[in-house]
């Protein structure tokens, strides 16, 4: 009898640290959606300042287009790049980074600095403009768009 209570033990071990996984990846997920203290506020011409690049002029154009794309994402509910090609060509653009969750402009920029694909949009050389917008869904979910361009 001492074999299956041998097989069952390690089974048991990690069947016990579900919940402690578990609670470890809620507080991560939490601390993302927490507001940052000020002095430890990150936007986007921050982050490229911190890799050297220069610096994105704000433009009203994208930040329109942003926001069109932010409220139809918070209205669908739904997180997609629909309608891209049509903007790209539109508003000189030349990367979209989307997100949902993240209720500042801050944890929505550490997020997107994590994902290797958004971080490589967020460091693009050549743009000089960007426009960043939030809607809100009736869930109460915050969506994002950045657009990038020239």
């Amino acid at each position: 009898m001492t074999r299956p209570t041998r097989r069952l033990a390690p089974l048991a071990a990690r069947i016990a640290a579900l919940p402690v996984a578990l609670l470890v990846t809620l507080f991560a997920a939490a601390a993302c959606l927490a507001p940052a203290a000020p002095a430890a506020a990150l936007d986007l011409n921050g982050f490229r300042a911190q890799h050297k690049l220069p610096r994105l002029r704000a433009s009203s154009e994208l930040t329109g287009a942003a926001h069109a794309h932010a409220r139809d994402l918070a209205a669908r509910g739904a997180l997609d790049h629909d309608g891209f090609r049509d903007r790209l060509r539109r508003h000189a653009m030349g990367a979209e980074n989307v997100a949902y969750g993240c209720g500042t402009q801050d944890c929505v920029i550490r997020m997107w600095a994590r994902s290797p694909g958004h971080r490589r949009n967020m460091l693009m050389k050549g743009v000089t403009q960007y426009g960043l917008a939030s809607a809100r869904a009736a869930n109460g979910q915050t969506y994002w768009v950045l657009e990038l361009g020239n």
